[in-house]
């Protein structure tokens, strides 16, 4: 009875071999260049989260992976970002992948592509699109009948809190239940702080009677308590913001790590503020730096 050789591994000991020899085979594959020392071959397999991840069609026999990101400021590493989230959907998916940074306020976005050059050559190009929403007229949003679209709206075009309380009144008077439409007025001054000012809106908003009934009924609305209040009242708002920082963050990227829960808890109101903002728009990357964590 014949049993079946197996195939002997040359790949450990030809490593081994051409790293002793390694002037000599840069020579053969790489002539000009000079040996300086080894680098760890590992590959790092750190979890990375997008925004968004959208399959998507154009007719009945394309499909593709839409990646979108979403961007409060210009960020020098966005492109290098953008290229290793559309190479990881690549090999996860093997659909054809195009990456989508949209910026929502003023700034100078970098410029797509995103290139690494190898001697004045390139040796990988990554062509993103860049979505600035200012640029975009916030009637876009509003002639539509999808009413999660906008709060968007605040972000949209030149905003002015006259402009604000309008796409409130227009969320209070859609044909939504209660408690949804409570959560996009909400929503709306989250975003609204990113163009104009979380605390200026609040207060321009809460002139509407209609507005402020719906904004005192919300869950989140504890986050926007005026100042003065006592002791007791201001701790229940930390509080809720805690809570509503978690609730967003878990609908948004899936259960938080122990880490992240214990550091939400001892954030402080600087933090809460600005988290606020961030588990409704930012990345998770930029929620674990700013609570501190790696």
């Amino acid at each position: 009875m014949s049993t079946k050789r197996e195939k002997p591994n040359y790949d450990q000991a030809l490593k081994r071999l051409l790293s002793r020899a390694h002037d000599a085979f840069l020579d053969l594959i790489a002539p000009g260049l000079t040996w300086q020392g080894e680098r760890s071959p590992e590959l790092p397999a750190v979890a990375r989260y997008a925004d968004l991840v959208w399959e998507v069609a154009a007719g009945s026999d394309w499909r593709g992976v839409l990646h979108i990101e979403l961007q409060t400021d210009s960020d020098e590493r966005i492109g290098e970002r953008v290229a290793e989230y559309g190479i990881r959907l690549w090999l996860r998916d093997h659909l054809p992948v195009r990456s989508v940074v949209v910026f929502l306020r003023p700034t100078q976005p970098p410029a797509s592509p995103f290139v690494i050059e190898w001697r004045g050559a390139e040796s990988l190009r990554y062509t993103f699109d860049v979505v600035r929403l200012w640029e975009i007229p916030p009637e876009r949003v509003l002639a539509r009948p999808e009413y999660d679209l906008w709060p968007l709206a605040g972000l949209m075009g030149n905003p002015t809190l006259e402009a604000a309380v309008s796409i409130a009144e227009r969320i209070a008077s859609a044909p939504l239940p209660e408690h949804e439409r409570s959560d996009l007025a909400v929503l709306l001054v989250v975003l609204a702080e990113v163009r104009l000012g979380a605390r200026v809106v609040l207060q321009a908003l809460r002139r509407s009677p209609m507005i402020d009934d719906l904004l005192r009924h919300s869950s989140v609305a504890e986050l926007f308590r005026e100042e003065g209040m006592r002791e007791g009242m201001r701790e229940g708002m930390r509080e809720g913001m805690r809570d509503s920082v978690r609730r967003v963050m878990e609908t948004r990227f899936g259960t938080l790590d122990v880490a992240m829960t214990e550091a939400i808890e001892a954030a402080t109101d600087d933090d809460l503020n600005d988290l606020v903002t961030l588990s409704a728009i930012g990345t998770l990357e930029q929620v674990r730096e700013r609570l501190g964590l790696p």
